[in-house]
C-alpha cells in the first residue's frame, strides 16, 4: 500500500484541479513500492488517488477524488468520456490526450481501427494490461501498438518500450487531412507516427501563404510543405532524417504535388537561397525550465538564420512544442533577432492544438504547442 499525506500547498493544487503534486508538496510518504497507485490524505481525510513515482520530483499525478479502484473498469469509464467528447470527429485523431482527458501519463492516437499508445508514467506502466483490455473492449481495434520509445524519458524509472500489444503488426496507413493524404509508418515513424497536434496549423499555413518560394524547416514527412505546395508555392523542405524525407517524397507523389526534399541542418542554411515564406517547427528543445536560456539561445540562432534567407516583406512561422518555451519567450526571441537584422515584425496570429487535444485551464502545462505567425519589413527608421 502507498499512502501520501499532502501539505497545504499540495491540497490547494488538487482543489483548483491541478493534477501534478511535487515532492515538496507532501508531508509524509508510506510506501511498500517505488511506484503504484497512491492513496492521498490531507489532515487525515481521504482526498483521492493518483499515480505515484518515488523517484520523480513530480511525485503524484492525480487521478480521482473518489474512493474507487484504478482498474480496467476505471480506464473504460475515462475512455468512454473521451469517446463521447469526440463524437463526429474523424477516426484519425488523438483519442486520449493525457491530462486533458484526465488520464495523466497516457497518450493514445487513433488511425482508423489501429491504436497507438504511449505511456509516460511508471505507475501506469504497471497497468498496461488493464489499459489495453479497456481499449480493446470499448473500441474493438485491429491493433494496439506501443510507442513509448522516447528520445528522453518523461519520468524517472521508465524504460523505453516499443511493440505489439494486441492484434497484428501494423502496416503503414494513410491519413487524410484537409484534402491531403499522408503515409504514416506507425512502427518506424517519430513518436506515434504522425503529429496530429499540428493539424490546425498546417491548414492555416495555406491561408498564410504569400509569394512564390517557401521553406519548411524540420519538415518530418512534409506536413507544412505539402500544404504550401497545395497553395501554389514552390517549396524546399529540410530535415536531418533521410528516411522521413523519403516518406515525404512519397507523400508528394501521392498528392500530385512537387516539393524539393533536402537533407540538411535547419541551423545552417548557407547553401539555400531566399524565400518569401519560412516555417520552422523544431522538436522540443528543452524538457526542464532550468534550460530556458539554452532554448532562448538556440531559437535566437535559428531565427537569425531564417531572417538571413527571408526576402523583403517575407513571412515566418516559428513553432514550439515545449511548454517551458512560452509565448513571451518566443516574442522576445523574434524581437531580438529581428532588431539585429534591422527588421520590423508585424504579428499575424497564433495557432495551437486542435480540439482532439483538450487542455485544462487549471494546468497551463497542458497547453504546450504554439505557432507564432508574422510578417516582416525592412526598417529605415
Amino acid at each position: 500500500m502507498i499512502v501520501i499525506r499532502l501539505n497545504k500547498r499540495g491540497m490547494e493544487k488538487i482543489s483548483r484541479k491541478h493534477l501534478w503534486i511535487f515532492s515538496d508538496e507532501v508531508t509524509e510518504i508510506i510506501a511498500d513500492s517505488e511506484s503504484g497507485i497512491a492513496n492521498l490524505f490531507y489532515e487525515n481525510h481521504f482526498v483521492g488517488r493518483g499515480l505515484y513515482n518515488g523517484r520523480s520530483k513530480n511525485i503524484v499525478k492525480f487521478l480521482t477524488s473518489k474512493d474507487e479502484e484504478i482498474n480496467e473498469d476505471f480506464f473504460k469509464k475515462r475512455f468512454n468520456l473521451a469517446l463521447k467528447r469526440r463524437e463526429g470527429f474523424s477516426k484519425f485523431r488523438r483519442e486520449i490526450n493525457s491530462e486533458g482527458d484526465l488520464l495523466p501519463g497516457l497518450v493514445v492516437d487513433r488511425f482508423g481501427d489501429l491504436m497507438v499508445i504511449q505511456i509516460r508514467s511508471l505507475a501506469l506502466e504497471k497497468m498496461k494490461d488493464s489499459i489495453v483490455k479497456a481499449l480493446v473492449d470499448l473500441y474493438s481495434p485491429s491493433t494496439v501498438y506501443e510507442r513509448s520509445d522516447f528520445e528522453s524519458l518523461p519520468e524517472e524509472g521508465l524504460s523505453r518500450e516499443k511493440g505489439l500489444l494486441y492484434g497484428k503488426i501494423p502496416q503503414p496507413v494513410i491519413v487524410e487531412e484537409n484534402g491531403l493524404k499522408f503515409l504514416v509508418d506507425i512502427v518506424k515513424g517519430q513518436k506515434t507516427g504522425f503529429f496530429y497536434d499540428q493539424r490546425d496549423s498546417r491548414k492555416f499555413a495555406r491561408e498564410f501563404a504569400r509569394g512564390t518560394y517557401a521553406l519548411d524547416l524540420f519538415t518530418y514527412t512534409g506536413g507544412f510543405a505539402l500544404n504550401l505546395a497545395k497553395a501554389g508555392m514552390s517549396v524546399d523542405a529540410v530535415d536531418l532524417s533521410e528516411a522521413d524525407l523519403e516518406t515525404g517524397r512519397q507523400n508528394a507523389i501521392m498528392n500530385g504535388l512537387e516539393v524539393n526534399f533536402l537533407r540538411g541542418d535547419a541551423f545552417n542554411l548557407k547553401d539555400l537561397g531566399s524565400y518569401d515564406l519560412i516555417i520552422a517547427d523544431p522538436p522540443s528543445l528543452i524538457k526542464r525550465k532550468e534550460d530556458k536560456q539554452k532554448a532562448f539561445d538556440l531559437l535566437l540562432k535559428l531565427t537569425e538564420e531564417i531572417f538571413d534567407h527571408l526576402k523583403e516583406g517575407g513571412r515566418v512561422s516559428l513553432c514550439s512544442c515545449a511548454y517551458n518555451i512560452d509565448r513571451t519567450m518566443m516574442e522576445k526571441v523574434i524581437l531580438n533577432s529581428s532588431q539585429k537584422k534591422n527588421l520590423i515584425v508585424r504579428p499575424l496570429g497564433w495557432t495551437g492544438m486542435p480540439s482532439d487535444h483538450p487542455t485544462l485551464l487549471s494546468m497551463p502545462e497542458t497547453d504546450y504547442l504554439k505557432c507564432f505567425w508574422f510578417e516582416t519589413l525592412r526598417s529605415d527608421l
